[in-house]
């Protein structure tokens, strides 16, 4: 069982937190006594996300571009001037867009794509782990893949494709990192009910799409952002200290195989 004070005195730095699954992992960490440093783009939706969590005197929030590397270096500067540390790393931004047929896709969709799935995360955890190394931290770094990596889908090709490396990345870097003790795993959402989800839902062919997904999942539901952050939560805690390398679904079985 974690117990409440599981993370006290741990600094967790979230990227992607301004909303949804980044959001709820935030909120999690700081429920249970950690530091959290909540990363985005944008400095107004970061402190509106903060504001929703209810014990956030521990927050703090910092705007950053993370496919620009001047900004990430910039972010673990200052990061390491403040706190000195960061124990637990969890690269949550994605980049998601409509489906595109596969000899369709461009050449900036490409690149924006991987910069932001693959990229990102590898950066941010090369500093991260940095700095671990530096304080002989017995670190975690979580990467947040996607059941598209694990079951091809049409029209996700870009997607598909820079997710699977995002898998492949984390099992590398578990290997190369396991000599410091410090553990990489990836937790593999299934369609979750964010916001982007729920949009769709609004629109009449997009909400047909989506019903016909969810008769896909054998639990018979969408994934919440709890459940993502529980997974989080679980393979960062001590009860997954022997955990590394590993890949998560959360998916409800969706990637088992089809139920209908």
């Amino acid at each position: 069982m974690i117990q409440s004070n599981e993370f006290a005195g741990k600094i967790v730095l979230v990227t992607g937190a301004s909303q949804g699954i980044g959001l709820e992992i935030c909120r999690q960490f700081s429920d249970l006594g950690a530091t959290v440093i909540s990363v985005a783009r944008n400095k107004e939706k970061l402190e509106t996300a903060k504001n929703t969590i209810k014990n956030n005197s521990n927050v703090y929030t910092y705007p950053c571009d993370l496919s620009v590397e001047s900004e990430i270096e910039k972010l673990f500067h200052e990061i390491k001037e403040k706190f000195q540390n960061v124990d637990i790393l969890v690269n949550n931004l994605g980049a998601y867009s409509d489906k595109v047929e596969w000899n369709a896709i461009d050449y900036d969709l490409w690149i924006k794509t991987f910069e932001t799935n693959v990229l990102s995360a590898y950066f941010c955890m090369v500093k991260a782990a940095e700095i671990m190394v530096e304080n002989k931290t017995k670190g975690v770094i979580i990467n947040i893949g996607s059941s598209s990596a694990l079951q091809v889908k049409k029209g996700r090709l870009h997607y598909t494709v820079t997710k699977s490396s995002l898998h492949t990345l984390s099992r590398v870097a578990a290997m190369d990192l396991a000599k410091h003790q410090i553990r990489v795993n990836v937790v593999s959402p299934g369609p979750t009910a964010t916001e982007i989800v729920q949009k769709r839902m609004q629109d009449a062919e997009q909400r047909a799409q989506e019903e016909a997904r969810l008769k896909k999942i054998p639990l018979g539901r969408y994934a919440s952002t709890v459940d993502i952050a529980n997974a989080v939560v679980f393979l960062s805690s001590s009860m997954g200290e022997f955990i590394t390398g590993a890949i998560l679904p959360v998916d409800g079985g969706y990637t088992i195989g089809e139920t209908v």
